[in-house]
């Protein structure tokens, strides 16, 4: 195992040397008695991998991803309203838009509910990915033989886990596929990422093959997006607490654009906004999503700097060393969004937060602008502050931060005040103009 903590040996080997560095760790457990060879998180770099790439980049590019941005800004309309509402349950409405964005632009759901099947089902998905890759969890993993036990083996409990988790998670896969299909068949379908590819303009439809490779992508999509953009939003809204000054700079930036325009932001609007673009930045350094990111894996041996690395060494970015490199990032803890403005401006953290080389996050655009609008709207319409105690005493909150391969700041006690009446009034009436406002 090589552990990369520097940007620069990142890139040199990650990026520059691609053609070595971009396969996967293939775990026993989470990979082989799982039956998940044909997933994007754990695929080999062969020639589904790179058309699975080539289908994502075809509709994630920067050009193609303005297709969704329509549906990023309703949806940042409906958080927004959600928050004032109901305050009290602000990482449940991130998670629930979260997975309304991704699922309306996978597969043409609209998600109307909290606890929606479809996300329930989608999230149980993801749970049960991270038990199976929890790393030292299956000795299996460290004694690869013992996947020949037979399920009625003692001690064999790891084969009957593994076999309910790879049923119930393919069939939480094949559910919103076969949903699309379904609606298709009766021509309703909402033109989204799986029916687009099911039935090409220009094309014929999709053989069983084509299929079962769009089926695979669009349930990455969610996999690879839902969590980590829960954990962007949460971010962003615990740094404005902590920071309020931040806070206060953000709003003013968003009020002169909402004065001089008297209407909403929309993602073509995000020039005007160069502060909140360094905060977008400066989120993903503070706190990245993926603090250590997807494990790489050599395809053959190499040597660099004197170290030989052999073939099938896992090699891991340590993104959050990177973000935390006082050398880059001076004060490194301080989340100061500053950091990016000026004639020398500091290493642009999207860099790394993404991934690196064959394997950098697809959905990079979409990911960026879901955080730029949500944060462009929560800023016009509430403030975020430390709560207070039966006494008015403020609560100083503590900076912890899970483990896993998504990191999310910890639960932390909060204070929301809605800011402009006229504002939210205009997020309702565009909510209403499209018959979703609840009364």
């Amino acid at each position: 195992m090589v552990i990369l903590n520097s940007a620069s040996d990142a890139v040199n080997l990650l990026t520059k040397r691609a053609a070595i560095y971009s396969d996967r760790p293939f775990p026993t457990m989470a990979g082989t008695l799982m039956r998940r060879g044909k997933s994007p998180l754990y695929i080999p770099y062969n020639e589904r991998f790179k058309t699975y790439r080539r289908l994502m980049h075809k509709s994630f590019n920067p050009a193609a991803a303005q297709a969704y941005w329509k549906i990023q800004e309703y949806e940042a309309k409906v958080v927004v309203d959600n928050i004032v509402r109901h305050p009290e349950h602000l990482l449940k409405h991130l998670r629930r838009n979260a997975s309304a964005v991704i699922m309306k632009i996978a597969y043409g759901y609209p998600v109307t509910r909290n606890d929606d099947h479809f996300v329930t089902a989608a999230e149980e998905h993801l749970r049960l990915g991270s038990l199976a890759a929890a790393p030292g969890k299956w000795v299996v993993d460290s004694v690869p033989i013992l996947r020949f036990l037979p399920e009625c083996f003692p001690g064999a409990r790891f084969k009957r886990q593994a076999r309910e988790w790879r049923e119930t998670m393919y069939m939480q896969a094949m559910e919103p596929h076969i949903w699309v299909k379904k609606q298709m068949a009766v021509g309703i379908a909402i033109p989204s990422f799986t029916s687009t590819l099911l039935q090409p303009s220009d094309g014929p439809p999709a053989d069983a093959e084509a299929e079962d490779i769009i089926m695979w992508t669009a349930g990455a999509l969610f996999a690879a997006g839902a969590d980590t953009s829960v954990s962007a939003i949460t971010t962003f809204f615990f740094a404005m607490m902590m920071y309020p000054s931040v806070q206060q700079r953000a709003q003013s930036e968003a009020d002169a654009f909402f004065a001089a325009e008297q209407r909403l932001p929309t993602l073509h609007d995000q020039a005007a906004f160069p502060y909140l673009s360094c905060v977008v930045k400066e989120v993903l350094r503070w706190v990245p999503p993926t603090p250590i990111g997807l494990w790489h894996c050599t395809a053959a041996a190499d040597t660099y700097n004197g170290f030989f690395i052999p073939a099938k060494t896992t090699v891991i970015a340590n993104i959050w060393a990177m973000m935390h490199d006082e050398s880059a990032y001076p004060d490194p803890f301080v989340f100061d969004p500053e950091r990016f403005m000026g004639s020398n401006p500091q290493a642009d953290p999207r860099d790394c937060a993404f991934g690196f080389g064959r394997r950098i996050c697809a959905g990079q655009n979409l990911a960026e602008t879901t955080m730029w609008i949500q944060m462009a709207l929560s800023l016009l319409t509430v403030t975020i502050s430390k709560a207070t105690d039966e006494n008015g005493k403020t609560i100083e909150p503590k900076t912890e931060f899970t483990t896993g391969l998504v990191s999310h700041v910890k639960s932390f006690p909060y204070q929301i005040t809605p800011r402009s009446p006229i504002i939210l009034s205009l997020v309702r009436q565009s909510l209403q103009d499209n018959g979703t406002l609840d009364s």
